[in-house]
């Protein structure tokens, strides 16, 4: 193989792997959006709940909401910050 050839496969490589990327990080966003949706609908009902019934139960139900919402976020920080990361080390 020669040295044009290998730098063209290079290339290619490089371009399917940076594309390959992009589609995670989008595939994890939109993930992470519908999650979104979910947890604010989610804490939407139980804060209902909460103001109807008076039962403190709802409060910590909203703790857990907000747990989820904040490793939901983590783990797209963590999706995003290591492809970008592979990609800059490249």
């Amino acid at each position: 193989m020669s040295a044009k050839d290998t730098e063209q496969t290079y290339q290619i490589t490089d371009k399917s792997l940076a594309q390959s990327g992009a589609l995670a990080v989008q595939d994890a966003a939109n993930s992470y959006r519908d999650m979104s949706t979910l947890l604010t609908t989610a804490s939407g009902v139980t804060l209902a709940n909460y103001i109807e019934t008076g039962n403190p139960e709802y409060l910590m139900a909203l703790d857990k909401i907000n747990e989820q919402s904040q490793a939901s976020r983590n783990n797209f920080i963590e999706l995003y910050s290591s492809v970008n990361n592979t990609r800059a080390s490249k």
